[in-house]
């Protein structure tokens, strides 16, 4: 029993690297699950973005089509056909 290869002590190593295996497990998850998060909101705010240029996205747009033209047929107009 003296040459150091007992049984009880293989158990203990095998326990101890079950933990130790166990605890980087839970500790590697852990940090994943922090940094899917800190990356999800990064990608939801992203699309928030998005998602806000395409709610009207003649925004930038003239609405008059002539309005660049050189002949605008709008452009001196006063009369109201009303009165």
């Amino acid at each position: 029993m003296g040459q150091g290869s007992s049984p009880l002590r293989w158990l203990i190593v095998l326990v101890a690297l079950l933990v130790g295996l166990g605890g980087g497990y839970y500790y590697g998850l852990q940090q994943g699950v922090a940094k899917e998060k800190a990356a999800g909101e990064a990608r939801k705010k992203d699309a928030e973005k998005e998602a806000a240029k395409a709610i009207n996205p003649f925004e930038q747009t003239t609405t008059n089509p002539f309005s660049k033209s050189p002949t605008n047929p709008f452009e001196d107009v006063k009369v109201n056909p009303f009165k």
